[in-house]
This record gives structure tokens, sequence and C-alpha cells, in this order.
């Protein structure tokens, strides 16, 4: 059984509901473009039907799976292989989980969306009132390579967690005053 086409024409559950129901073994490649306009390359591992692994670039499991799961524009391919190849790590993913963490991945896109600012907007440091702040680990991660005058893109692209993690990473940051949303600057020679 092979596979193709894209996004519009079958949503992820269906091509996993045919892989699963076909106990197929095989690579689910997707080539994608998050919501805010960042390509992506996701492949999937299947033996008998249920995920061995996921793999987008440095994310695996079910942090790759999240990124798969907010796309809906691009194209799949599913090649069966009689076996995994030796390299493929494999961190079995239950279908029942994997369903699960695509509807939180895509809710929880919704509702970043609406609360963080349009694609043009930079943001900047802010120094709150307060004497002592305290951030996670993952706050701490993202404003260690934000620099002032960076889009949204720009805080995903270099943020090393999922585009739904860092979206509500930079929401955090904004409600607690540690980043302040502002018109984006122009760079020299625009």
């Amino acid at each position: 059984m092979e596979l193709r086409g894209t996004l519009r024409d079958f949503s992820l559950e269906a091509i996993l509901g045919l892989i699963r129901n076909g106990h197929k073994t095989g690579t689910l490649r997707l080539a994608v473009t998050t919501p805010v306009a960042m390509l992506r390359r996701v492949d999937l591992s299947f033996l008998g039907g249920e995920i061995a692994s996921v793999q987008c670039g440095s994310l695996r499991g079910l942090d790759a799976l999240r990124e798969a799961a907010i796309c809906v524009e691009g194209s799949f391919e599913f090649s069966v292989d009689s076996a995994l190849s030796p390299q493929d790590e494999t961190v079995p993913v239950a279908m029942e989980v994997a369903l699960a963490t695509i509807d939180e991945a895509r809710n929880a896109m919704k509702s970043l969306g609406a609360t963080l600012p349009a694609a043009g907007v930079a943001f900047s440091h802010a120094v709150p009132a307060d004497d002592t702040i305290h951030i996670s680990v993952e706050e701490f991660r993202l404003l260690a390579v934000t620099r002032d005058g960076m889009t949204l893109n720009d805080l995903i692209a270099t943020n090393t967690a999922p585009t739904v993690d860092s979206m509500r990473i930079v929401r955090q940051l904004m409600e607690r005053g540690l980043l302040v949303a502002g018109p984006a600057v122009p760079t020299v020679g625009q």
C-alpha cells in the first residue's frame, strides 16, 4: 500500500487510521507548513500499523507529533517497508495517545493564535518592576535566544521547543511583562 496526497485531501487522523487498520510497516513522510509559515519535515515510522517513532528535526516523539498536528498545509507519502531501518530509534507512541496529542495541539494552536500579535510585530525585552523575577527553564531558554526586534517567527525558529510550546512561552512572557510586542523596525536596505 503506497499512499500520497495532501493534508487538504486527508486529515492526519485519517492517514494514521488507514495505516493502523492495514497493519502496515513503513514510513510516513510529511512535508508541511506550520500556521506561522515555517516549513517542517516530519517522519513517522510504523511497525504493524502502530507508531514506532516520530521525528521532526531535533524533535522526537510527542513533541514531533505536535508539530505535525498543527500543520494543515502540505503533502504526505507513505511507503511500505518490510522492516524499520537500523537507524530508526523506536519510541512507540500508542495510537490513542497520538490522537489525543493531535487534538490537544490543535486546540492549543487555536487558543494561542487568537492571543498573540500578528506576524509583523517585533518583540523586545522588558524588565518588570519586581525586584526578583522567577522564570522557568523553558522561559529562560527562549529569553536567552531573544534579541530585540525579533518577530514571532524568529522566536519560534530559534527556540528548540515545538511551535505550540514556543508560542505558549511567548504568551507567558508577554503576560509577565518580560517580552513586549511593538511595531517591526525595518532593517537598512528595505
